[in-house]
C-alpha cells in the first residue's frame, strides 16, 4: 500500500507570499527588549544543527528558496533529495533561521525534509522495523498537520517520533491546525515530547486529542501576529535555539529544561479568560501563555539551582531553573523568600518526557509507553516547614505541572516536587516581585491606576 494514501499531511493555512512577518512579534515577545539589554552578545543560533520538514507543494518541492537573500551564507542538506523551493517552507524558515527576519539568523546548518518521507522513510512508520537513523538535530521544526489515520497508525507515528526526541535530546516544535473549531490533528500535535504551537488570537485547533494517552489539550504555547500557525511555529523553534547555544556546556541544553524555560516564562496577561486547574496545568486554548523570551532568557540567567532532599538551607534566585534526576521516592525541595511589604506573582514549570521503550531487541521496533506521575506544589513556610499549601499542580494526563499563582505577600516559601515514578526533569521559574508604593506614589498615580494594566510575568 502506498503509505501516502494513508495519511493524508497537509501544510497549514496557506498565506501569500507577498506577506512578511517580523518586527510586531519580535517586539510582543519581548525579542527587541533583550536585544536592547543584551546588545552584541545576545545568541544567534550560531553552530546549531537544525532541521525542517515540509508537506510538499504540488510538484513536490519541499525546500526552502535556498537563493534568497534571507539564507545567504547557509548550508542546506536535502534529506529527501533534490527538489526546488517551496513558498510555504520559505516564509517558515524566514521566521526560524532568517538572516534578520529570524531571532537566530546565525543558523546555517539546515536539513530539509519531505514530510512524508521523514514520517515512512526515516521513522518508518508502518513498517514495523526499527527507526533509520538520522542526525541528531538541536531543533526541528514541523508546520504541517495530519489525518486520516487509524489510532494504530496516528500512535505508530507518535510513538516514534517522541523516541527520537528523548533519544537524541532534539527540541521539535509542531503545529496546531488553523481554525478555532478545527480538531486537535492526529500527527503531530498529540506528542509529549514536542512542544504544539498555536496563535495568540486563539485561531488554532482547541479540541481535546483523541489519539496517543489520555485526552488532553495540546497546544502549550501562543505566538501572536505571526500570522497562521505555520508560521507561528519557528517562532517558538528559533526561541529554543536561541535558549540552546546560550547554555551550551550546562545541563541546560536538555529539552525538557528548554521547554519548562519556554513554558514558564510565557505571559498571561494578554488573555483576559487564561486559567488552569490543579489537574489542567494549562489554558485550553493558550496553553502556558504567549512566548516571552525575555522572560525566558533571565530564567536561563539565574541558574541552576538543585532540589534538596531536606528543607533546603540556601533560597533559590528569582529566576532560575534545574534539571534532576527524581528518583520516585524523595521529594525535592527548593525555597524562596519574598521581601517584606513585596507583592510578588511567580509562574513555576516542571516537565519531562514521556519515555518510549524499545523492547524489542531484535530489527524490529515494539514501543512501551512509560508517562511518569510527576507533582508540582506551592507552599508558605513562613511559619514553619511546609506550613501550609497554597497551590498545587498534580494531574495525570501531562508531562508538564504549572504553577501560576499571583499576590504572594512578604515571607518564606517553598516548591516541592514529588510522585512515584523515577525519570529526569527540568523545573524552571519566574518569581516577579512588584514593591508595594509609598503613599506620596499611591496619590500621585491614584488618578491613572484604571488605566494602567499591569503584564503578567
Amino acid at each position: 500500500m502506498n503509505c501516502r494514501s494513508v495519511v493524508i499531511i497537509f501544510a497549514m493555512l496557506w498565506l501569500p507570499s507577498t506577506l512578511t512577518f517580523g518586527q510586531t512579534w519580535k517586539s510582543k515577545i519581548g525579542f527587541n527588549d533583550l536585544v536592547s539589554e543584551k546588545g552584541g552578545s545576545l545568541e544567534d543560533g550560531s553552530g546549531l544543527n537544525v532541521m525542517q520538514a515540509e508537506a510538499p507543494d504540488t510538484a513536490g518541492n519541499y525546500m526552502p528558496d535556498v537563493t534568497a537573500a534571507e539564507f545567504s551564507g547557509k548550508t542546506f542538506t536535502e534529506g529527501s533529495g533534490a527538489f526546488g523551493a517551496n513558498n510555504h517552507g520559505t516564509l517558515v524558515a524566514n521566521n526560524y533561521y532568517g538572516n534578520s527576519s529570524s531571532m537566530t539568523g546565525g543558523i546555517s546548518n539546515i536539513t530539509g525534509y519531505d514530510a512524508n518521507d521523514y514520517i515512512f522513510n526515516w521513522l518508518n512508520a508502518f513498517s514495523g522495523n526499527d527507526l533509520n537513523s538520522t542526525p541528531a538535530f538541536d531543533i526541528g521544526n514541523h508546520s504541517y498537520v495530519g489525518n486520516g489515520l487509524t489510532t494504530a497508525q496516528a500512535e505508530d507515528i507518535l510513538e516514534r517520533f517522541d523516541f527520537v526526541i528523548n533519544r537524541d535530546n532534539t527540541l521539535m516544535v509542531v503545529g496546531a491546525n488553523n481554525g478555532s473549531t478545527t480538531a486537535t490533528p492526529q500527527v503531530l500535535t498529540p506528542s509529549y515530547n514536542a512542544i504544539a504551537v498555536g496563535r495568540s488570537d486563539g485561531g488554532h485547533s482547541q479540541s481535546l486529542t483523541s489519539v496517543y494517552g489520555a485526552p488532553r489539550f495540546a497546544t502549550s504555547i501562543v505566538v501572536p501576529s505571526a500570522g497562521a500557525t505555520s508560521f507561528s511555529t519557528p517562532v517558538v523553534g528559533s526561541a529554543a535555539a536561541l535558549l540552546k547555544q546560550a547554555g551550551a556546556g550546562t545541563d541546560f541544553v536538555q529539552n525538557e529544561v528548554i521547554r519548562s524555560t519556554l513554558f514558564a516564562g510565557a505571559t498571561k496577561d494578554e488573555f483576559a479568560s487564561w486559567d488552569r486547574t490543579s489537574t489542567r496545568p494549562m489554558d485550553e486554548v493558550f496553553g502556558f501563555g504567549e512566548l516571552n523570551i525575555l522572560n525566558s532568557y533571565h530564567i536561563f540567567e539565574g541558574g541552576q539551582f538543585e532540589g534538596s532532599t531536606t528543607d533546603p538551607t540556601t533560597n533559590i534566585n528569582d529566576r532560575g531553573w534545574d534539571y534532576g534526576d527524581f528518583d520516585g521516592s524523595k521529594d525535592l525541595f527548593y525555597d524562596f523568600s519574598i521581601s517584606s511589604g513585596g507583592n510578588a506573582s511567580l509562574s513555576a514549570v516542571l516537565s519531562w518526557n514521556i519515555d518510549i521503550v524499545d523492547v524489542d531487541s531484535s530489527a524490529a521496533f515494539e514501543a512501551e509507553r512509560n508517562l511518569a506521575d510527576l507533582n508540582l506544589e506551592l507552599f508558605d513556610s513562613s511559619g514553619s516547614f511546609l506550613g501550609s499549601l497554597l497551590d498545587a499542580s498534580n494531574g495525570t494526563a501531562y508531562n508538564n505541572e504549572h504553577i501560576f499563582f499571583e499576590g504572594l505577600d512578604g515571607g518564606d516559601y517553598t516548591f516541592r516536587i514529588s510522585g512515584n515514578s523515577a525519570t529526569d526533569f527540568g523545573f524552571s521559574w519566574h518569581i516577579h516581585s512588584v514593591p508595594e508604593p509609598s503613599s506620596a506614589v499611591l496619590l500621585g498615580l491614584g488618578a491613572f491606576a484604571m488605566l494602567v494594566r499591569r503584564r503578567r510575568r
